[in-house]
């Protein structure tokens, strides 16, 4: 079906804070893999949610604790509800309908309600349209419900430039990799639901590459899969690929019971590669619309056009970099990329400063623990370390940035 872009209005007059952004959502279906229900509240109004053609159909999404809700804003594709209601539980299981139209006509509907509940959901019962129900934004207003960190303390310099955060994690090998070589999942141990976030290696390279980010990330709430590819020497396009295949994957087992990430993935998805693996990280981003943001370092990929990809996007670079500069292929992607939120800093070292052992970790980590956190669970108290005057003792450092560019305020 052809689809027609929808301009962001500003937040309802009056509103409340908005509570859905970021948070886990469900559906009754979806009509593919690139209209997931996380697209509904990713705040990005040019990926979205689309059910399957048939009635009735739903979306969920899990504000971590009960809310008051005021008002609710649904951003409508041309495939939009005739009938539905707006629906709240504390379970999850029983619904109370807090609004209720049988004559919606699409655009977008800024509703005006009055509900408590840890869950709401659009329960759509009669279709606009032969097609779907399709949604570029699902949101939430009122008070209340679960912070976005899942229990996260404030960050601060010396926390997020520490080797781990405040969360204890374990691993868990994946037994039977499908799509990609091999996998270790590194996960917080304390309750909740967490982003999913997929570590690709370079050319040559194994899970040793980025071996040091995925405790790191996995203790500031992230659920990590680092991957081994099928053999040392696929391209970009094949890492791509297996990066798909390790997302969907660790999707799988957060739904399934008997391991140990049960319950833990959220349904957003983010990347992290090097080298080879950051080509593969710009692939997904452009391919796949579960991937939500992605942190391509040193990446490298001839003869490719990523002017598509409007999800955030972090290049880091390396200044001597005599494989892939970032002049030659971070640069020019990013200067394409005119509808993303984008970060790009170049650090000194030469085409390993992002790998294991090299390279300054504490700044590295840090950004890429903030850049993810700001985009993949809407948590706005890392945007200082990347925005405003926190990240200038960073930024005007020469020894420490040789050249730094952003959209900021994400």
């Amino acid at each position: 079906m052809a689809l027609t872009l929808l301009t962001a209005a500003a937040p309802p007059a009056a509103a409340a804070d908005l509570l859905s952004q970021g948070k886990p959502a469900t559906s009754s279906s979806s009509e593919n893999a690139s209209t997931p229900a996380s697209a509904a509240v990713d705040g990005n109004t040019r990926t979205r949610w689309s059910s399957t053609f048939s009635d009735p159909q739903w979306l969920s999404i899990d504000l971590g604790a009960t809310a008051t809700i005021s008002q609710v804003a649904l951003r409508w594709e041309a495939a939009h509800a005739r009938a539905f209601q707006i629906q709240t539980s504390d379970n999850g299981t029983t619904w109370t309908t807090i609004y209720s139209t049988t004559t919606g006509n699409g655009g977008v509907q800024t509703l005006d309600v009055n509900g408590n509940g840890r869950y709401i959901r659009f329960h759509g019962t009669q279709r606009g349209t032969a097609y779907g129900y399709s949604l570029w934004e699902f949101q939430v207003y009122g008070s209340g419900g679960g912070t976005p960190g899942n229990g996260i303390p404030d960050p601060t310099t010396a926390s997020l430039e520490a080797t781990d955060g405040p969360l204890t994690t374990a691993a868990y090998t994946v037994p039977n990799p499908s799509g990609y070589g091999s996998g270790t999942v590194t996960y917080p141990t304390t309750g909740g639901s967490y982003p999913g976030v997929v570590l690709m290696p370079g050319y040559q390279g194994t899970q040793q590459n980025l071996e040091w980010l995925a405790p790191r990330l996995a203790s500031w709430g992230f659920v990590v899969i680092n991957v081994g590819t099928t053999t040392l020497t696929d391209d970009p396009a094949s890492r791509g690929r297996q990066i798909t295949a390790a997302g969907t994957q660790l999707l799988a087992l957060g739904n399934a019971t008997g391991n140990p990430v049960s319950g833990k993935v959220n349904g957003t998805l983010g990347a992290v590669g090097h080298s080879m693996g950051g080509g593969g990280v710009m692939a997904a981003l452009r391919d796949d619309a579960r991937f939500r943001a992605g942190v391509p370092t040193a990446p490298y990929y001839p003869n490719q056009n990523f002017s598509a990809v409007t999800q955030p996007t972090f290049f880091l670079t390396c200044q001597s970099d005599p494989v892939a500069h970032g002049d030659d292929y971070a640069v020019p992607w990013y200067n394409s990329m005119s509808q993303a939120e984008k970060l790009y800093i170049e650090v000194p070292g030469d085409h390993l400063c992002p790998m294991t052992g090299s390279g300054n970790k504490a700044k590295q980590g840090k950004w890429i623990v903030s850049f993810l956190s700001h985009w993949l669970r809407a948590d706005t108290r890392f945007s200082p370390f990347l925005c405003g005057p926190v990240r200038d003792a960073d930024k005007n450092n020469t020894s420490l940035v040789t050249r730094w560019m952003d959209t900021c305020p994400f």
